[in-house]
């Protein structure tokens, strides 16, 4: 009985010691996804308080006729080549991390949650860049963030662009914040209609098209 005993405590022991050990690899592996995730997290962070910096943060009501004016597409096209051209060369990063994302998009393939999480912390540090070049510039052609985003998707559903894709970062914040995991599928923001286009507004952007696949990326993370 007391060897059965001490056979049954020695099991007990050695299972405890399995798990403590097991835990701590586990927590080690998964050390570096959750410093990522923090500092992704923080970086984020930042980038939603930069909103607060722009100096209109008066409501905008759109007309009833869907009509961007010649005014507001070139206001639009300004603070994209002004973001592109401050950024320079970390443009390609952004650029890149789009490829990547909507390459997993379209084959339906899902990173691993630490490829995810460190390609998201590296992302942010660009977009954190970029969103305070793009403040500056929406403050210098005197747009309101609402009126901003509004502009963005006309202009972008005029030309014919599928950038009804984007990501929501703020959709990838809560799934690491809630611990769900990160899809992308799943972290979309709502697509623009594209029907229907008001003929003037495919007039106005005619100019531009040759640079908006060179806008795409920025706008595919809510730039």
């Amino acid at each position: 009985m007391k060897k059965l005993l001490f056979g049954c405590l020695g099991i007990v022991v050695l299972a405890c010691i399995l798990f403590a050990v097991g835990g701590f690899i586990l927590y080690r592996a998964a050390s570096p996804v959750l410093d990522s995730a923090r500092s992704y997290l923080s970086n984020l962070s930042k980038i939603n308080e930069l909103d607060k910096d722009i100096a209109n943060q008066s409501p905008y009501t759109a007309p009833a006729s869907g009509e961007l004016t010649e005014a507001q597409v070139q206001r639009f096209a300004r603070v994209q080549d002004s973001v592109k051209n401050a950024l320079g060369q970390r443009m390609t990063e952004i650029e890149e991390k789009y490829k990547r994302f909507k390459g997993n998009a379209d084959n339906r393939q899902q990173p691993s949650l630490s490829d995810m999480v460190s390609a998201l912390n590296d992302l942010a540090n660009v977009l954190l860049q970029a969103r305070h070049f793009q403040v500056t510039a929406l403050n210098e052609e005197k747009f309101s963030r609402a009126e901003y985003s509004w502009v963005r998707d006309r202009v972008f559903q005029a030309a014919g662009k599928e950038v009804v894709n984007q990501v929501d970062l703020k959709k990838i914040e809560e799934q690491i914040r809630n611990n769900t995991g990160v899809n992308v599928d799943t972290s979309r923001a709502p697509s623009v209609p594209m029907a229907p286009v008001p003929e003037k507004n495919r007039e106005l952007v005619k100019p531009y098209l040759d640079r908006m696949d060179s806008w795409i990326p920025l706008a595919f993370f809510g730039m």
